[in-house]
């Protein structure tokens, strides 16, 4: 100050100062802070989304994925920490990337209140919803105590010692001492203090140098903190982890060391201090885990407990499992393979999916557990193996406690372990009862169970928490095998004694009762076990029986059977006594398969038809062998039908040959047949079995008299009705019955009334009944209609083809038509002339042969005549499709237009007969004939019409009644047909009239009435009928219209009245006919005006006058129609239009009425005037 001189000057030297100090200070802390070690991470920085955006809801239902899942890392992380922390109300990933660190920073820290405000729990969290994480003392706690000790103590060691010293000072010292708030201060005030130079310039800058200093020395505390906050915790779990004391005070221990050291949750510097220190440890516990032994349940627990004494939430722990991940890929690389690798990675899987089991939503645990995957290379399907795997083996070893430790708490214990490792509860059940299964095993291995092994199995059932049910089962599938032991024992005694005594049987059961007992086997059970070990030898005796039938014989098997049989009976008894109950003993039998069983039972069944009365029943090796009714019945039908057949045929020839009679014979076969116990189809079924062996050796040829009686003998000796051996009988003697007939047709074709009796005859004697000898003459029939149907066809050709048509149709079957005469070459005219008279007939060969065709059908007694016999029924053989149904229809009308054209009254009287029969035998139905008899008469009475109306123009009437009145009557057809045709002719000849009318220069109303009555004549309709379009029927309408309104008899109401007719008829609508009727008056008017003064300046008043009345009388009706006007521009000047009226005014009215000079002036508009 004193060097500058004066007091202003050494004002701005000390500002200058300053400035210069202060710069030199901050460029000074940047290097400093610069090269300090990192502690703590950077501030969470959310990167901007590369393709879409990510939504999670809290609340799980709604969650927006990205298709391709392109999110940057660290801005999913800091959207799913907001989403663990936050488990109420959604959030968005924009917001995150709006706001930046900054925003992050107070989602983190909303979320740390919420969490602060929930009580630390005493106990320690859960792994799921239901189960408790952490398992009992003594199936929790191992030896590992100590190793997780020394692993907290490794990794405090490898701090820094500033940091474990500063971790290690009293806890009563303040840390809030070690600050840059303090630092710079104290720094500050004691550089000023030791300053040598008192000047206040020299101090000022040991001020600033010291407070310079304390600004690098407080970074460099606030980073040393952080180091001892971590050596705090570590020493925390280093001395508390052997220790039992619980999670939630092992974490109100931690929070109070983050707090002491300021990087509590609730500051930023907390969040910070989480993602690095807190997730470290917990990764190197996790490393330490996964180096361990394969299946340790302790390691699960312990895990949980670091991580809720850490309070680490979804993100930091999803992001350590990440890093772990990563280790375990890069010591793969390094040389960890085989199967110290795969126990690493099992364990991984396993404490990562139980570590995300309860992330919410869904989507979030999959992408936890989608991201290790993609790091391991393992599919999804095989993750969950191996997940699956492992919680097995863990909960194995837990029930490896049971039988030591079966307390009360051991129940819960496993019930917890089970949720905790993710074990299904179908599995963990399956794996309860297969322990229990083990327990019950050791205790009964010495043969019994004791009380003290029954008190034990109770503890047991409640630990592995099964039911009595589930526990009777496991225990009984343990104990049967050595009870099964006893009854074999007591199964080779019986067999040995078949026939053992009432004592040796009670002794065996008491025997089998006693080891029951031993067993502590319930009754019921116990029971059931003793019967399935006779089942045993039960089987082995009928699996010998039936390889004895199969290879040794018969006796070999019937003597297995007999053993079979008596163990049976001798172990029914045993059992009998080994059932105390009132219900029914259980019944010992055997279930077989069916074929098998059939074939013991059929060998044992053909036995028992001997003399030896002492062998079992039939019925019993049924009962045994559990052969249902229908198994029995069809082995009994297999031994004991062949057996009745022999019986029937036996007696038959026994009475031929002279022996008893069959009467006889059928009441001693009583007996047998009752015996057999056959259904009766089985019995009908062998009686024609015998019955068809008589009748093979008569078989095509002629039966004689006592041949015929024989057989009915044998039928009435076997039960059957002749319907039974219809079949037989028609295949044994059809081929005779059919010959004959075709024998009895011989060459005519027509059989004699002796013929047909002796057919009858023959019919009665071969067995026939009339039925199928009907079928049998109606085949021999239809064949020869095939064959005279050939002719037929032949005939149709030459009376339809041409002679080159016919020529190449012949020439295909190697026939030469030659000059035949009878090839007339009409052609598609079908044998009919031009005109309507038919001088002659065309295709007399095709009447000639279908006449043949009618006797042949009609002589044979073909057809069936009666009242109630429709038409179809009254020709059983008919064409069919030999013929196409277009060649019948064609056939038939030539058929019937020459049956009633014919001018021979002889042919025609005999074509008229045969004419149904030929359309029956064609196979036609009756509508069918009508219509091709209409389609027949159409074709003449169209070229009838087509003839009259080129010769006069029109039909006259004495063509119309031939059309309507004759041709109905004379070719048997409805009038309407004729009525339809003229009305169809007439229709063609008024359109041609309205044609030309419509051309015509001028059309009168009479032309109009007059065509109207011509269509109401014939029932037509103008429009509908005629096709009439739109514009004729309006100008019809128009002349008519005109006729009406000049009419001056009819009055106004009458003239609308006609109009209305005439629009109805027209077919037009109101609109239409109101503007055609507006558009006519206002021509007709504008027409009378024009003429009215062209006549009165040629000087004819007289006819002005008229044109005027007109005007007049068109303009009066105009008036009396509603919605008519009449404002037209005239084209005439006003005062021509004055004179008009004027001149019309002073005339006299011809018909006596009064001018209406008023209505002319108001339509002339000459009122204004």
């Amino acid at each position: 100050s004193s060097q500058f001189g004066s007091s202003g000057a050494g004002s701005r030297a000390q500002c200058f100062l300053t400035e210069f100090w202060t710069a030199v200070s901050r460029f000074l802390q940047q290097r400093l802070v610069d090269r300090m070690p990192a502690v703590a991470p950077a501030p969470l920085v959310v990167a901007p989304l590369i393709s879409s955006s990510t939504t999670y809801a809290g609340n799980g239902k709604s969650v927006a994925t990205s298709a391709t899942g392109h999110l940057k890392e660290d801005a999913l992380r800091g959207s799913r920490r907001e989403s663990s922390r936050t488990r109420s109300g959604g959030w968005t990933v924009q917001a995150a990337v709006a706001g930046g660190a900054a925003a992050a920073a107070a989602l983190r820290r909303r979320s740390r209140q919420a969490r602060g405000s929930v009580a630390c729990p005493s106990t320690a969290p859960t792994l799921t919803s239901t189960a408790p994480t952490m398992l009992p003392t003594s199936l929790s706690h191992g030896q590992t105590s100590a190793d997780m000790a020394a692993v907290f103590d490794s990794l405090r060691n490898r701090s820094g010692a500033v940091g474990r010293t500063i971790s290690g000072l009293p806890q009563q010292l303040p840390m809030i001492l070690l600050s840059t708030y303090t630092v710079v201060p104290i720094l500050s005030v004691v550089a000023a203090a030791v300053c040598p130079n008192t000047t206040r310039v020299a101090r000022g800058l040991a001020a600033s140098l010291g407070c310079l200093l304390g600004t690098g020395l407080g970074t460099y505390l606030e980073r040393t903190k952080k180091e001892a906050a971590r050596c705090s915790v570590l020493q925390l779990f280093a001395d508390h982890v052997s220790k039992d004391t619980t999670t939630g005070e092992l974490k109100h221990l931690v929070d109070q060391a983050r707090k002491r050291f300021g990087v509590d949750g609730a500051s930023p510097r907390g969040e910070a201090f989480e993602d690095a220190a807190l997730c470290e440890i917990y990764v190197q516990f996790l490393n330490m885990l996964l180096d361990g032994p394969e299946h340790d349940a302790d390691d699960l627990p312990a895990l949980q407990r670091v991580r809720a004494a850490l309070d680490l939430d979804g993100i930091v722990v999803g992001a350590a499992h990440k890093r772990v991940a990563q280790l375990l890929v890069s010591r793969g690389y390094s040389g960890l393979e085989g199967e110290a690798m795969r126990v690493a990675v099992d364990k991984f899987l396993f404490l990562s999916e139980r570590a995300f089991a309860d992330e919410q939503p869904e989507e979030a645990r999959k992408y936890e557990m989608g991201r290790l995957l993609s790091l391991l290379n393992i599919s999804d399907k095989d993750a969950r193996q191996r997940v699956s795997a492992v919680s097995q083996a863990l909960y194995q070893q837990s029930l490896n406690h049971v039988a030591d430790a079966a307390d009360s708490q051991t129940g819960g214990a496993l019930a917890g372990a089970s949720a905790a490792f993710g074990l299904a509860s179908d599995k963990a059940a399956r794996m309860n009862t297969e322990k229990y299964r083990h327990i019950a095993s050791d205790l009964i291995s010495g043969g019994r169970l004791s009380e003290e092994g029954k008190n034990r199995l109770q503890k047991a059932q409640q630990v592995l928490r099964l039911d009595d049910q589930a526990a009777a089962s496991a225990f009984a599938a343990v104990a049967a095998p050595i009870l099964r032991q006893e009854v074999a024992k007591v199964a080779d005694a019986l067999r040995s004694e078949t026939e053992a005594s009432a004592e040796q049987v009670k002794q065996m059961a008491s025997t089998l009762a006693d080891r029951r007992a031993d067993l502590a086997l319930p009754a019921d059970k116990g029971l059931n076990i003793i019967v399935d070990g006779f089942r045993i030898t039960l089987r082995s005796l009928y699996d010998k029986a039936c390889k004895d039938a199969r290879i040794n014989g018969e006796a070999r098997a019937l003597a297995t059977m007999d053993e079979m049989l008596a163990f049976a009976a001798v172990a029914g008894k045993v059992l009998a006594e080994l059932h105390v109950d009132s219900a029914e003993a259980p019944q010992l039998t055997l279930p077989a398969d069916s074929a098998a069983a059939r074939r013991l039972y059929g060998v044992y069944l053909n036995r028992s038809f001997g003399t030896d009365e002492s062998l079992a029943p039939p019925d019993d090796v049924a009962h045994l062998l559990e052969l249902s009714e229908a198994d029995e019945e069809t082995a009994r039908v297999e031994i004991c039908q062949p057996r009745l057949r022999e019986l029937y045929a036996d007696s038959i020839t026994k009475a031929e040959g002279g022996g008893p009679p069959l009467s006889l014979a059928k009441l001693g076969l009583i007996a047998e047949k009752t015996k057999f116990r056959l259904p009766a189809s089985a019995m009908e079924e062998a009686a024609l079995e015998v019955y068809k062996s008589r009748l093979e050796g008569f078989s095509g040829r002629v039966l004689k008299l006592h041949e015929k009686q024989d057989l009915d003998a044998a039928r009435n000796f076997l039960e059957l009705t002749e319907a039974d051996v219809r079949k037989l009988h028609l295949k044994a003697f059809a081929n005779i019955y059919e010959t004959s007939v075709e024998e009895a047709l011989g060459r005519s074709g027509v059989m004699s009334p002796e013929t047909r009796e002796a057919l009858l005859q023959l019919r009665e004697r071969l067995g026939l009944t009339e039925e199928d000898a009907e079928k049998i003459f109606y085949s021999v029939i239809d064949g020869r209609l095939k064959d005279m149907m050939e002719d037929v066809q032949e005939a149709w050709e030459e009376a339809t083809y041409t002679k080159d048509a016919l020529q190449k149709v012949w020439k295909q079957r190697g026939k030469d038509v030659g000059d035949d005469p009878s090839a007339d070459g009409t052609g598609g005219e079908m044998a009919l002339s031009g005109g309507p008279q038919l001088e002659g007939v065309r295709g007399s060969k095709l009447m000639t042969e279908l006449c043949k065709v009618a006797d042949f059908y009609i002589k044979n007694k073909v057809l069936r005549e009666g009242k109630n016999v429709l038409h179809e029924d009254a020709y059983p053989v008919t064409v069919g499709k030999w013929i196409e149904d277009k060649t019948k229809e064609e056939i038939y009308g030539i058929f019937a237009w020459n049956a009633v054209t014919c001018q021979d009254s002889g042919s025609r009287d005999k074509w008229q007969a045969a004419k149904p029969h030929v359309g029956g035998i064609l196979g036609m139905s009756q509508e069918q004939m009508q219509k091709t008899m209409v389609r027949m008469v159409s074709r003449w009475a169209n070229m009838f019409i087509k003839q009259k109306i080129a010769e006069s123009g029109k039909l006259g009437e004495e063509e119309i009644s031939t059309l309507t009145n004759w041709v109905p009557t004379f070719f048997g057809i409805d009038k309407d047909v004729t009525k339809d045709m003229v009305q169809a002719a007439n229709k063609g000849v008024l359109q041609s009239k309205v044609l030309k009318l419509l051309n015509q220069p001028r059309v009168t109303p009479e032309d109009v009435t007059k065509l109207r009555a011509e269509v109401d004549a014939w029932d037509l309709v103008l429009q509908k009928d005629l096709e009439l379009t739109k514009p004729q029927l309006r100008s019809l309408f128009r002349v008519e219209v005109t006729a009406i309104l000049e009419d001056t008899t009819k009055t106004n109401e009458e003239k609308q009245d006609a109009i209305a007719q005439s629009r109805e008829s027209f077919s037009l609508d109101d609109r239409e006919a109101t503007v055609e009727l507006q558009d006519l008056l206002k021509a007709r008017t504008r027409g009378c005006l024009v003429n009215a003064v062209g006549d009165s300046l040629q000087g004819n008043e007289t006819m002005a006058v008229g044109e005027m009345r007109r005007l007049e009388l068109l303009a009066d009706f105009a008036r009396g129609v509603e919605g008519l006007k009449l404002n037209l521009d005239w084209d005439v000047a006003p005062s021509m239009r004055q004179q008009l009226v004027k001149v019309y005014a002073s005339s006299a009215a011809g018909d006596g009425k009064a001018p209406d000079i008023e209505l002319l002036e108001e339509i002339l508009c000459l009122a204004a005037a």
